[in-house]
């Protein structure tokens, strides 16, 4: 039996399906830029690569550097996003909602943590039905550095002990997440147990060489090692 208390999830391709949304987005957010259509096919791969990293990060490499470029594309993804989760086109992996309850009913707290900024996130928490279900959430825009860095996992943590008067260490941590970046901030904040999820946009090889100590095919499989 282990000795978790806390279990961090990311959301897109970890907890919700993605499929194409964020590159969908993307697309439609960089367009005004009119890159060439080889260009594009490089932005794109990059937006691939760099999946749960803080999009603002991503765009601002992306413009180069140009924030006023990065901060205007950043803002039309996330109009972008929100009009496609409003479409309805987000949805929970199939027993999402019940693996959150089962980890309370357990005694184990849900935090949800995402590269997306808090706009985006709260939106994501209302259209799924989440609000009851998670104690706390963490948005890349409300840290110093977003993913691979460890700053949203050891917010959530601090989130949790503040608001329930426990005295959680990472020690008592589970973290599960879709991409390498989620891996690599998990090793980094030293939790007990680095889950990876095929679910999403990385393989088994790459989960396991950014630093998972498991890999699942969903994050409902979690349970299984609690």
């Amino acid at each position: 039996m282990s000795d978790i208390k806390l279990v961090v999830l990311d959301v897109a391709g970890t907890t919700a399906k993605d499929d194409g949304l964020v590159v969908k987005a993307f697309t439609i957010a960089i367009e005004p830029l009119n890159p060439s259509e080889d260009r594009l096919a490089e932005m794109i791969d990059y937006v691939n690569a760099t999946m749960g990293q803080r999009k603002i990060d991503v765009f601002t490499h992306l413009c180069e550097g140009d924030m006023a470029q990065a901060n205007a594309a950043h803002d039309r993804f996330v109009e972008a996003y929100s009009n496609l989760v409003a479409e309805g086109l987000l949805e929970e992996f199939d027993g999402v909602s019940d693996f959150f309850a089962e980890l309370r009913n357990r005694g184990i707290g849900v935090g949800i943590t995402t590269g997306f900024p808090r706009s985006i996130l709260d939106f994501i928490i209302e259209d799924l039905n989440w609000s009851k279900l998670i104690d706390v959430s963490v948005a890349a825009s409300e840290v110093a550095e977003g993913r691979p860095a460890p700053d949203m996992i050891e917010r959530a943590v601090e989130l949790y002990n503040q608001g329930f008067g426990k005295s959680v260490s990472a020690s008592q941590v589970a973290i599960a997440g879709d991409t390498e970046s989620d891996m690599q901030a998990g090793a980094r904040a030293s939790v007990a147990i680095v889950a990876g999820v095929t679910s999403g946009a990385a393989t088994r090889v790459q989960l396991e060489n950014s630093g998972a100590t498991t890999v699942l095919n969903f994050a409902t499989e979690l349970l299984g090692q609690l």
